[in-house]
């Protein structure tokens, strides 16, 4: 195989790679929202607080280790 041959195939891999995972974050609706969370979905809460960037969420965290990881990020 030519060394052309091979970098064309490396960055028609990457480009394909980078579509594929683009798309599929885009299909897959990573965003979460409070409609989402039920009582006790520590994780859900944690997520929805980075997600949109707003520390109230964090307070309905029951486990205190999520719940001071949450804290941490948003300074009072």
């Amino acid at each position: 195989m030519k060394k052309i041959d091979l970098i064309a195939l490396i960055v028609i891999f990457i480009i394909t790679s980078t579509l594929i995972l683009t798309l599929y974050k885009t299909i897959s609706g990573n965003s979460v929202s409070t409609e989402q969370c039920s009582p006790g979905d520590d994780n859900c809460w944690h997520d929805l607080a980075h997600q949109t960037l707003n520390g109230e969420y964090c307070d309905m965290i029951k486990d205190n280790e999520i719940k001071g990881y949450c804290v941490e990020h948003f300074p009072s």
